[in-house]
């Protein structure tokens, strides 16, 4: 025979009729919950990110490949002892990358995605550019400088909200400024130079690169 548990001072038919709505509250409670499990595999797929008032694509599109967000992060400077915010950063790849080895073993194709905070001019960008080679470079080879310059000289002045990407793909490094292909360079050594910026031991920005690598 069935036994019921009693509760005291409340009739048996009262719990009964409690005990079966509070099942039922558990079983809409559940299937709210598996629900929500089975949107939430899609829901960052269609939320575009936002850093800084920037919104941030979830996914582009290189030489016929989609890739994703790796992550994406802001490049602070310091100007007479305050910090400036100059750029949101975005990183894309084709597969999860969480390190400097990893990014480097990545068959590509990888690109980064810069947009600015503020309106910058020619000499500044040309600057900013040699002073991040030259403080966080940390792979370098026969004629390195050469290719540097020629990296540089792709970048003009940029309204705010202006954009500047760099892609690899294969052996060639593109660059693009305000979407518009501004020239390439041929040859893994600066592919390996330009990953070192950002990944390196001394990176431009190691909070930076936490955020790139989605760390």
């Amino acid at each position: 025979m069935k036994k019921e548990c009693v509760i005291a001072g409340v009739p048996p038919v009262f719990q009964r009729a409690r005990e079966s709505h509070t099942f039922s509250k558990m079983k809409k409670r559940i299937n709210f919950l598996l629900l929500l499990l089975l949107l939430g595999t899609h829901i960052p797929e269609s939320r575009a990110l936002e850093v800084e008032g920037v919104p941030i694509a979830p996914q582009v599109t290189v030489s016929e490949k989609q890739l994703s967000l790796n992550g994406a992060g802001v490049r602070t400077v310091v100007l007479l002892v305050l910090p400036i915010k100059a750029y949101v950063a975005a990183f894309y790849t084709p597969a999860p990358l969480r390190s400097e080895k990893a990014v480097l073993a990545s068959p590509g194709p990888l690109k980064w995605q810069f947009t600015f905070l503020q309106a910058v001019g020619q000499s500044q960008v040309t600057k900013a550019w040699q002073a991040q080679f030259a403080e966080s470079i940390s792979f370098t080879y026969e004629g390195w400088e050469t290719d540097r310059d020629t990296f540089v000289k792709m970048f003009g002045p940029l309204k705010k909200g202006g954009v500047e990407s760099v892609e690899i793909d294969g052996n060639t490094t593109r660059v693009y400024d305000n979407g518009i292909l501004k020239g390439s360079i041929n040859g893994r050594n600066f592919q390996k130079a330009f990953i070192s910026l950002w990944f390196g031991s001394n990176p431009v920005q190691e909070s930076l690169k936490s955020d790139l690598l989605g760390n």
